[in-house]
């Protein structure tokens, strides 16, 4: 890629609900953990455009089946919310929680809006490589800058460390897949930025989903890259991921032995043993995985409603003396998070959510294998984030959700239809 034809990516004479719709994208990942409210604020001006602009083409352009699948999916899930709180009993936990959970709703005119303007979606693929090289930035700052002494950024380091876990993959699939070297050089910077955001956030699962998410790039990245030019990066990768870690301060690093020890104190110990395995970091949260199945077995269906967890996961420790009491509001596992808030009904819809695009971006990676990987990419990410945090509850990780995945959805849609139309 020029920077002719970088330029020439950015919109002329088009209408102002695109050029709006590409800049609101281009500064997405470009400010998204550096200014305070901006990933919450651009999906936000995003909504209120398309609440304008969203239904103009509909009759030009109607709903493919797989977009109407996925509307159908996004509606049951937001429909497992509302019935498990009516069930339940409305809390002010629920009415707090509806707050995030209505982008959920809000997808639907987002969606619509975004699929109209193929032209504004270059705009989230250009700053992809931006994004990640500011996060890098923002991480050596927040690390030997600041008090933090570890990359926080506003919101703190998990999604810091998510954040730049799915930034570096998508660098990296763009430097794998490019031919231009001013592009190649671009995202390989943008790729080892946004690795040094991974490691120095601290966060543990950001680290377990870069490792998978570096196992699986491979397989992705098409026929046209040599296995030559994948290992080579790939050495290169390792290498620079070597020095930073080498280089690290010692505070982040020890989170690793940190965990381990935990792990192993808690399955592993005497019960002459000083201190309460229950309550460490790790330990803590095994505990709310335990209370977690232990509330779902009690309200297999509908759950106890979103929102309630923490309230529920206190009175089995005082009650019932099963698991610990926690100041947590959810219990750090999407998957089981459902399960005890939304019973069976809400968790098959989210499983759904998660694998039903997931299975889109395989299935249609003949169309255009470069988008078709970074949405693979972006799910594979959220099933791992998911393991030790729960994104969806999260206004900021929401709104990453589903940004991205409007657009790669869109995309790859877009790709398939217009390939027959051509």
């Amino acid at each position: 890629m020029t920077l002719a034809q970088i330029k020439s990516y950015f919109p002329g004479g088009g209408p102002f609900a695109e050029k709006a719709l590409f800049v609101l994208l281009f500064l997405f990942p470009i400010l998204s953990l550096s200014v305070r409210h901006w990933l919450s604020g651009a999906f936000s001006l995003i909504v209120l455009l398309s609440l304008v602009y969203a239904w103009r083409s509909l009759k030009e352009k109607p709903l493919y089946r797989e977009e109407k699948i996925l509307f159908g999916i996004f509606g049951l899930y937001f429909f497992s919310i509302l019935l498990s709180s009516t069930v339940n009993g409305w809390t002010e936990a629920s009415y707090h929680r509806l707050g995030t959970e209505l982008k959920y709703l809000a997808f639907f005119p987002f969606y619509l809006y975004i699929r109209q303007y193929p032209s504004a979606w270059r705009g989230l693929i250009l700053a992809i490589p931006l994004g990640g090289i500011v996060l890098g930035g923002q991480a050596i700052y927040d690390t030997y800058f600041t008090s933090f002494e570890r990359a926080n950024g506003i919101y703190g380091p998990i999604i810091f460390g998510d954040l730049g876990v799915l930034l570096t993959i998508f660098s990296l699939i763009f430097a794998l897949t490019n031919r231009n070297k001013l592009w190649i050089s671009i995202n390989l910077l943008a790729g080892a930025m946004g690795m040094l955001a991974v490691i120095y956030s601290g966060s543990r699962n950001a680290w377990l989903a870069v490792v998978v998410s570096l196992i699986i790039l491979p397989f992705l990245i098409g026929t046209r890259t040599t296995f030559w030019r994948v290992s080579g990066s790939y050495l290169a990768i390792i290498t620079v991921a070597v020095v930073m870690i080498i280089n690290t301060p010692s505070a982040i690093t020890a989170r690793v032995g940190v965990a381990t020890e935990q792990f192993k104190s808690y399955f592993y110990h005497s019960p002459d043993d000083n201190y309460d395995v229950t309550t460490t970091s790790v330990g803590e949260r095994l505990e709310m995985w335990r209370s977690a199945l232990v509330i779902f077995r009690e309200n297999p269906c509908a759950g106890i409603g979103p929102g309630n967890m923490h309230k529920e996961i206190n009175w089995l420790a005082v009650s019932k003396n099963i698991g610990v009491k926690t100041k947590h509001g959810h219990v750090h596992n999407a998957y089981l998070e459902i399960l005890g808030t939304q019973g069976i009904i809400g968790f098959l819809v989210f499983i759904a959510m998660l694998f039903y695009p997931l299975y889109i971006f395989l299935s249609k990676r003949r169309y255009d294998r470069r988008i078709a990987g970074l949405g693979i990419m972006l799910m594979s990410g959220f099933v791992v984030f998911s393991l030790t945090e729960v994104p969806f509850i999260h206004d900021n990780f929401s709104s990453i959700f589903l940004t991205f995945l409007s657009v790669f959805f869109a995309w790859i849609i877009h790709a398939k239809y217009e390939s027959r139309t051509a």
